[in-house]
């Protein structure tokens, strides 16, 4: 019994040497390094960490990776952008994030939401249970005991080469970069990036792909008619896009919800989409459905995310 406790312990020591959450001491920059990483909880130190300043902010799923906070930047005279986005975000983790921010005293002058049609109203819109504990409202030694278990409880050969020192790759090591300021994700704000932030993908190596992915019927062929979900929006998610409404008009943000252009092109049930047009009046804008972006399959490499220069435009249009 002696040896595995004290391997264990030494397992245990390694474990807050290497800090793979980043939950202890200060870090140089907070990104997402490891699949296991909450991209919220990895945002919220970071921005706990960097200056005040900020008065702009981005919101919503992995989708919202490819909105260029620094491309925000550019676009709107005097805003300083941070990306705040989640993995699978809800309506109900982008309010406590705002609720969050105007506790904290920030400046929300211009707001970009996405909503999801396959995710901001699951599970009636609730927040992320992996989100930072100041979000969440848990226990701060709570929220380190579940890191810390959920993490040796489930260790395996990767997280053991982890914890040792020894480089890992494939999907466990994302190893994403984001912008020190902004937090855009996967990519540092530089001119050159900028630049090529509109460039759709026509390379040939691109085409091969999507040919290759409609040949296995990975991007399977969507219906001619449009489709609608099921209703979705319940009373309690309708209470939720009020306390964000609230917020955004208390602060008179300038704010755009946009929903968001899947490759499924289904669109809310008509009873929901009057409800989101009830709450947020013009500042909806809805780019679900059959159109210019979802029916290029090109732009779906993944069949989840479409490619950032779909935000480039979107963030066009909604600003003209």
């Amino acid at each position: 019994m002696i040896i595995p406790a004290l391997g264990f312990i030494f397992l245990s020591i390694l474990y807050v040497k290497r800090d793979v959450y980043q939950d202890f001491g200060k870090h140089k920059n907070y990104s997402w390094k490891y699949f296991f990483q909450s991209l919220g909880d990895i945002s919220t130190k970071k921005l706990l960490h960097n200056p005040p300043n900020y008065n702009s902010f981005i919101f919503g799923s992995s989708r919202s990776t490819g909105l260029y906070a620094c491309y925000g930047q550019e676009k709107i005279q005097g805003a300083k952008f941070f990306h705040y986005a989640n993995w699978n975000e809800t309506i109900g983790g982008v309010n406590a994030k705002l609720k969050f921010l105007d506790a904290r005293g920030y400046k929300l002058d211009n707001i970009f939401i996405y909503i999801d049609s396959d995710n901001s109203f699951k599970e009636d819109g609730r927040g992320s249970q992996h989100d930072h504990y100041l979000i969440t409202g848990q226990n701060k030694y709570i929220w380190y005991y579940k890191h810390y278990w959920g993490y040796m409880s489930t260790m395996d050969w990767d997280k053991l080469k982890i914890l040792f020192g020894f480089p890992v790759s494939g999907e466990i090591f994302p190893n994403w970069e984001s912008d020190p300021v902004t937090n855009d994700h996967s990519h540092i704000c530089t001119d050159s990036v900028l630049r090529h932030y509109g460039n759709t993908r026509t390379d040939q190596a691109h085409l091969e792909l999507i040919d290759s992915l409609k040949r296995t019927g990975f991007l399977y062929a969507r219906p001619a008619a449009q489709s609608y979900l099921a209703k979705q929006i319940s009373p309690y998610e309708v209470e939720t896009l009020n306390s964000i409404k609230s917020i955004l008009e208390k602060h008179q943000a300038k704010y755009y919800i946009i929903i968001t252009p899947l490759y499924d092109q289904m669109k809310f049930h008509p009873a929901d989409r009057k409800i989101l047009e009830y709450v947020f009046g013009s500042n909806l804008h809805d780019f679900s459905g059959i159109n210019v972006f979802t029916n290029e399959p090109g732009n779906y490499p993944d069949r989840k995310h479409f490619l950032p220069y779909v935000s480039k435009a979107i963030i066009d249009t909604v600003l003209q």
